[in-house]
């Protein structure tokens, strides 16, 4: 099997730049003889602007460097990550000896193929619900066949389509959808990721878009469905991708409803990669089908999932955090996270059915459960997102009554031990831009 993979002469077209793949890649030439004649080989990037992003990334992939790429934008986890590199490239003013900026002049017009070697470094840190930045490494293969895995997959229906998302380049998912696949298979992006469903819708109509393919998170989508401004567009939207978390059954159903289509929905993590996919039919629907390139197994024990993937090092099984019940060798249903059961007076208890059972209440539209710490030892506390109207009630009641409210729903479905014993209510859960809830932001509001 080949090293090395050659660029393609794509046909992507990077739509708010208004720039061919040919100019593109001519930039990527240059900024990739900054980084050749530069004797440092491992960079950290870090660079908001997507398209500038992309130059870079792929500029030092050719140039045979290993890439650093951190959890976050904060002058903590950059400063970190700088101590394990030796260059630095971006717009942030960092102290670094070895820093190289985008040129948005810089340009190298000849017919040079540019080569990326399979073997090439890259190393993520993850932003999950702890908080922890945790290195994940990675090769550039296991990123290539990712995106031929999604080809194969969904690219039947994804021709002369338009990529544009509301996620982060920084990360893998939002890098490996919205930035790897468009540009490897030919297909026109907005690399930008829009911030509000109202910009995107702007932009639809000013760059007249057509086969809106939306690469974006279940935070989105649940608070899209509250005001719907895509209905509007629905016949723009041919695909949309969901993950980072599960996506309600009621909003799927609604998107659906409203949008004519649900979108794709991809489990998976940074260590991972994608394992399987869904498209539900409705709210009902739990069961994952798993891509064609993955093989899952159950553990006896623990019913914890096992893989095999061409997206991690190594031929031999990867035991993942997640609980589930396999159905056939292709399809199985999620059954919580081994690290979300815990014991209350002896009892083992799922933090995610006591939140499920939270959720499924008419009027919150969003809750976390975790436990908390007190003299009686541990209890289950829950976060909060009420509807609009029960916001309005809860604001003419006190936190007292309304908590009794809740827990007396909760009785028909929980154990005593298992209903939440304080609350907290926020105008919105701390999602990072991954779409992950941040565990230790909700911990705070218990000490």
């Amino acid at each position: 099997m080949t090293s090395l993979i050659t660029l393609p002469n794509s046909t992507t077209f990077f739509v708010s730049q208004n720039k061919t793949f040919q100019e593109w890649l001519s930039s990527v030439k240059y900024h990739r003889e900054l980084f050749t004649n530069n004797s440092a080989s491992t960079w950290l990037i870090y660079e908001d602007n997507a398209y500038e992003f992309s130059v870079l990334f792929f500029a030092l992939l050719t140039a045979n460097k290993s890439i650093v790429l951190p959890q976050n934008g904060t002058e903590t986890q950059l400063n970190t990550c700088l101590s394990q590199v030796e260059g630095y490239c971006g717009s942030r003013q960092l102290n670094s000896r070895n820093i190289v900026a985008f040129n948005n002049h810089g340009f190298i017009e000849n017919d040079e193929q540019l080569n990326i070697s399979l073997a090439s470094e890259i190393t993520l840190y993850t932003s999950g619900s702890s908080g922890d930045a945790k290195a994940i490494f990675k090769h550039f293969s296991h990123l290539l066949y990712e995106v031929q895995e999604l080809e194969k997959t969904f690219g039947n229906d994804l021709s002369n389509s338009c990529f544009v998302s509301t996620v982060s380049h920084q990360h893998i998912y939002g890098m490996l959808f919205k930035l790897l696949w468009p540009i490897l298979t030919g297909k026109n992006v907005v690399l930008q990721p829009y911030e509000y469903p109202e910009h995107l819708c702007h932009d639809i109509e000013k760059y007249q878009l057509n086969k809106v393919v939306l690469i974006s998170s279940p935070a989105h989508f649940h608070r899209v469905v509250k005001d719907n401004v895509y209905t509007d567009f629905s016949d723009k939207f041919s695909s949309m991708f969901s993950s980072g978390g599960p996506l309600d059954g009621r909003a799927c159903e609604q998107l659906r409803e409203e949008l004519k289509k649900a979108p794709y929905e991809i489990f998976g993590s940074t260590e991972t990669g994608g394992i399987a996919w869904r498209q539900r039919v409705d709210s009902e629907s739990q069961e994952w089908k798993v891509f064609n390139n993955i093989t899952v197994a159950q553990e006896a024990d623990t019913q914890r999932l096992k893989i095999k993937s061409p997206y991690v090092s190594g031929n031999s099984w990867y035991l993942c955090d997640d609980r589930i019940n396999l159905i056939t060798n292709e399809t199985f249903e999620l059954s919580g996270r081994v690290d979300r059961i815990v014991k209350i007076e002896e009892k083992r208890v799922s933090l995610d059915h006591v939140q499920h059972c939270l959720k499924s209440i008419d009027f919150i539209d969003d809750a976390f459960c975790l436990t908390a710490n007190n003299k009686r030892g541990t209890q289950i506390v829950a976060v909060i997102m009420l509807t609009p109207d029960a916001k309005a009630e809860l604001a003419n009641s006190r936190n007292l009554v309304f908590n009794r409210k809740i827990i007396t729903l909760l009785h028909k479905d929980l154990e005593a031990i298992a209903i939440p014993k304080r609350f907290r209510y926020l105008d919105a859960l701390p999602y990072n831009s991954s779409g992950k809830l941040n565990k230790k932001e909700m911990e705070k509001y218990f000490e």
